[in-house]
């Protein structure tokens, strides 16, 4: 199999403020492309909460990974895709596929053709369409009622994100979708997809001046438009608490005899790249089986508690970002899953995660490189692959960062035991953390006195989303 030769990728702007971005992989069969829009969850207040997604079913006759027959679904098959990402997310709005290399012209047409304001109008025109999608968006709500995960992560983001915490919920309120009609989605797409808010990434084997041809000919005839976002949007601050929280959650999906305890922080924004670049360093190196943070705090925690699945986990997104320490934990008998929370909390922050930022040899120097050779490896698996590195593309662009794409590898290759002190200092040890403890419901019954005693909150269905 031949190595692929990546090209230096390119980044250009058209005349009305599309960001194109061009990565060529010499001797690649396929070709990616993917549009995007700077939207999604960020985007929202509270009144739209949830718009975006419904907005994607109406344009794609369902999720836009798979496409409702037999519009748009027909337009895409007859390109023969071997790959499909997209829908509404928290920092974006987006659309693209993976196709054979001759298909390239055909795939652009199809693209300028789905998010053309003709199509909106005509779909915006069909009460059916628009009908399935308000139902199948409300179902979505109402299906992560009985979702642990969903409750369990947005009852955190109501804590940790308390000012606006519907700009990290794709799927919104149901109240505002079901009181959604055509007029306002159509007010919602004219306003954020355009051009000028807009990136077209696109990977694999090509020319890159004939593309840049092709696309500027094609999307460079859409008018630019007022700037959709307003002139001020909020900061989430940092830390993102005012005191420690704790939630504890009632939750059958967890095994009998068992808790899972998560420590959450306010993260680094990767508009700050040497913070965001410490984040993917510490969660490289911790998350090593034979770390010695894993043996550490797997040693540290009282007998019998067995931590499995210990991990620390970076969750990067432009303006919400956040860093958790999570483990499921075996509840001895006779011990107190409060005390056994509180035990692991300070174990991870105040002992081992402590030391990390104070002692230079925590990590050695081999851990270090091998890290960096890690990131690096699966930097270049994601840049061989056409449509992961189109995603990674617009994903840098919608974070505000797309001149990343030519500092990624040297910022990697430079991050060390000083930039993860530093980080863990600011991140960790001078933040404020909310705790979520999730434990099998009989467990939370013999133990709620306990719980109650280090002031927990019980999180339930009934309130873990801000809307409720």
């Amino acid at each position: 199999m031949m190595t692929p030769v990546f090209a230096e990728p390119e980044m250009k702007t058209l005349a009305n403020g599309l960001t194109v971005l061009l990565n060529s992989i010499e001797g690649e069969e396929n070709v990616a492309v993917v549009l995007a829009y700077r939207a999604g969850a960020d985007a929202q207040t509270a009144p739209i909460a949830g718009l975006f997604k419904f907005l994607e079913y109406a344009l794609f006759n369902g999720p836009a990974t798979k496409p409702g027959i037999s519009e748009p679904a027909l337009a895409i098959d007859v390109l023969e895709p071997s790959g499909i990402e997209g829908g509404a997310s928290i920092d974006r709005f987006e659309f693209g596929f993976s196709i054979k290399r001759e298909n390239i012209v055909p795939a652009l047409d199809t693209l300028l053709y789905l998010f053309s304001q003709e199509r909106r109008e005509f779909i915006f025109a069909q009460a059916d369409g628009i009908e399935y999608a308000r139902q199948a968006a409300r179902a979505l709500i109402q299906n992560e009622l009985s979702d642990s995960d969903i409750l369990s992560n947005m009852a955190i983001i109501k804590k940790l994100f308390p000012k606006e915490p519907y700009r990290l919920d794709t799927l919104g309120a149901d109240y505002v979708v079901e009181k959604a009609d055509a007029a306002k989605l159509k007010n919602l797409a004219s306003s954020w997809l355009v051009p000028n808010n807009a990136c077209i990434a696109i990977t694999g084997g090509f020319d890159k001046d004939q593309i840049f041809d092709l696309v500027d000919r094609r999307f460079g005839q859409l008018p630019k438009a007022q700037n959709p976002w307003p002139a001020s949007l909020a900061t989430f601050p940092k830390p993102g608490v005012v005191r420690p929280v704790f939630l504890v959650f009632p939750d059958a999906g967890i095994p009998t005899g068992k808790m899972q305890v998560e420590v959450r922080y306010r993260g680094p924004d990767p508009k700050d790249t040497r913070s965001y670049t410490s984040a993917l360093m510490l969660q490289e190196l911790a998350n090593t089986p034979s770390s010695r943070f894993q043996t550490a705090v797997r040693k540290g925690m009282p007998k019998d508690t067995a931590p499995e699945d210990l991990r620390i986990v970076y969750t990067p997104a432009r303006n919400s970002s956040w860093l958790a320490i999570e483990s499921m934990l075996s509840v001895p008998t006779g011990k107190k899953p409060a005390d056994l929370a509180f035990s692991f909390k300070e174990l991870v922050r105040s002992t081992e995660l402590y030391l990390i930022k104070a002692n230079v040899s925590y990590f050695s120097a081999a851990e270090y490189q091998k890290a960096r050779e890690s990131l690096l490896e699966k930097k270049m698996a994601s840049q061989g692959d056409p449509l992961q590195s189109a995603v990674h593309m617009v994903t840098l662009w919608s974070w505000g960062i797309p001149s990343f794409l030519f500092q990624e590898s040297d910022a990697i290759m430079k991050a060390g035991q000083k930039d993860v002190s530093q980080f863990v200092d600011t991140y960790v040890q001078k933040n404020l953390e909310v705790v979520m403890v999730r434990i099998a419901p009989n467990l939370y019954e013999a133990n709620q006195k306990n719980f109650s005693s280090y002031g927990f909150e019980m999180v339930s269905d009934q309130n873990a989303l801000w809307w409720r």
